[in-house]
């Protein structure tokens, strides 16, 4: 079972793209460093690391390190997969669609397209509010919600002048933070001011259930990673670039998080740190750059945030926009979506993401950050999910009864395990006051997705020809 969107020769190369977005366009390297984008190295660390070690402690790097092994590599060995035998920009549309049911896919396609089209404005406030405290000038509500406006049309008209440009814009933000991010974890290791154990790193907590909190929270700092699906229409060896750049930028991710986990111990001792919280000045970044920086140079914690945070919102916008065209290709969305302009960019699908993020800077401002989380947790983990049941589906249709229960025991693990954390997020929220919110937020979006599905069955009846009036009874 291939999708017909590539042609393969005798050795099972791909050889021909039938797409209209822009072809030979990216190597490895460049689908890698675009998606790598996706997971906001800084902006992730700066929210979450102090989190993670207020969960943990000293073992930060070890819930790392398991949410890395699983579900994460379960996660991205399926992905492999199924961007094998069903490569195409849809992703998860896609395998949804292909290997479960189509109804499926297009409510799955439709939730990680809303998914996306989320991360846009809040990766555009969160840019926002770094930049309101780099520059105190620009404090105020209306000048907020003017500079996220900004921010999301520059980065969609970036989008509109096709991927290369997006990809390299991306990769200049990216190489800042992980600079920083990476450079400070290094510094501790190498010039330590607090002395750790090593073995107290990977050491089971005294509470074996924080452990589990600590994973959950660790797998969330390595998601996204799946967003370089979305780049294979236009990857010069489509399949192998993909496959590669998933392996490198979950990878990579998980060095990068570790040597900051590790590191950061070093320099700051873990009880300081775990009692962080952000508040617009790097969280935890700023207290390692104030140990190893001079004062002239703290701005630097929160410009890394801020780049985060754009190729977060440049990665995010365009992810969802080939999801849409791809959607629209198959018919799963007006034709519209599909279109692209002269620079082979899905432009309709990215004005529409770029007017939706706008219209949600005004409407949910700095003060509802956790509203796009939460929009963001459910729709993510379904996705998640419903690409590890295409990879189980797929296995019991190709290999032998035991063979396939073998292979599918870990993937249905991974499914648990998200499908608890999906739970977590609306039954316990960090906020109380948002008990509740991801699961109205998600189920909002799977009923959106189900409307389309029937708008769209009715429209394909009332234009088949076949269908016709039932012929007058006759007395």
């Amino acid at each position: 079972m291939i999708l017909d969107l590539f042609g393969y020769d005798r050795h099972g190369e791909v050889t021909e793209c039938k797409t209209t977005l822009q072809k030979n366009a990216l190597n490895t390297r460049d689908v890698a460093l675009a998606a790598l984008g996706f997971n906001a190295p800084a902006w992730i660390a700066a929210v979450s690391m102090s989190v993670l070690y207020s969960v943990v402690g000293a073992a930060a790097p070890l819930a790392i390190l398991i949410s890395f092994l699983f579900p994460m590599l379960v996660l991205a060995l399926c992905l492999v997969y199924l961007t094998r035998q069903a490569p195409s920009a849809g992703g998860i549309f896609t395998f949804s669609s292909r290997f479960l049911h189509p109804t499926a896919g297009t409510i799955l396609g439709w939730a990680y397209t809303i998914s996306c089209a989320a991360i846009v404005p809040m990766t555009a406030i969160i840019g926002t509010q770094y930049l309101q405290a780099l520059v105190p000038v620009l404090k105020g509500t209306f000048a907020a919600n003017v500079i996220g406006t900004v921010l999301a049309l520059t980065f969609m008209l970036v989008c509109l002048r096709g991927v290369l440009l997006t990809a390299r814009v991306t990769t200049v933000f990216l190489a800042c933070e992980i600079t920083v991010i990476v450079g400070l974890g290094a510094l501790g290791i190498v010039s330590p001011r607090v002395a750790v154990p090593f073995r107290s790193l990977y050491a089971l907590p005294a509470h074996w259930s924080v452990l589990g909190s600590g994973v959950l929270l660790g797998m969330w700092m390595l998601a996204n990673f799946d967003s370089a699906i979305n780049y294979i229409e236009e990857a010069r060896v489509p399949v192998r670039t993909v496959q590669r750049a998933l392996l490198i930028v979950l990878t990579s991710a998980f060095l990068i998080y570790t040597i900051a986990a590790i590191g950061w111990q070093y320099a700051v001792p873990v009880e300081v740190l775990a009692k962080i919280t952000e508040n617009g000045d790097g969280g935890p970044i700023g207290a390692i750059a104030r140990v190893y920086l001079p004062p002239a140079l703290s701005w630097i914690a929160i410009l890394v945030v801020i780049s985060s945070a754009m190729a977060g919102l440049q990665v995010s916008m365009t992810a969802g926009a080939r999801t849409a065209y791809r959607m629209a290709q198959e018919g799963h969305l007006p034709g519209i979506f599909g279109s692209t302009n002269r620079y082979r960019a899905p432009w309709v699908s990215v004005v529409a993401i770029g007017a939706i993020a706008i219209a949600f800077v005004w409407y949910k401002p700095l003060s509802d950050v956790t509203f796009y989380y939460n929009t963001v947790v459910v729709t993510l983990a379904l996705a998640y999910i419903s690409a590890l049941a295409a990879f189980i589906r797929l296995m019991f249709a190709r290999l032998s009864f035991a063979r396939a229960a073998a292979a599918s025991v870990l993937p249905l693990l991974a499914i648990v395990v998200l499908g608890y954390l999906m739970y977590s997020a609306g039954a316990e929220p960090a906020n109380p006051t948002d008990k509740y919110q991801a699961w109205y937020l998600g189920a909002g979006v799977l009923i959106s997705g189900a409307l389309i599905v029937l708008l769209g069955k009715s429209s394909k009846r009332s234009l088949d020809p076949k269908i016709t009036q039932p012929e007058a009874q006759h007395p």
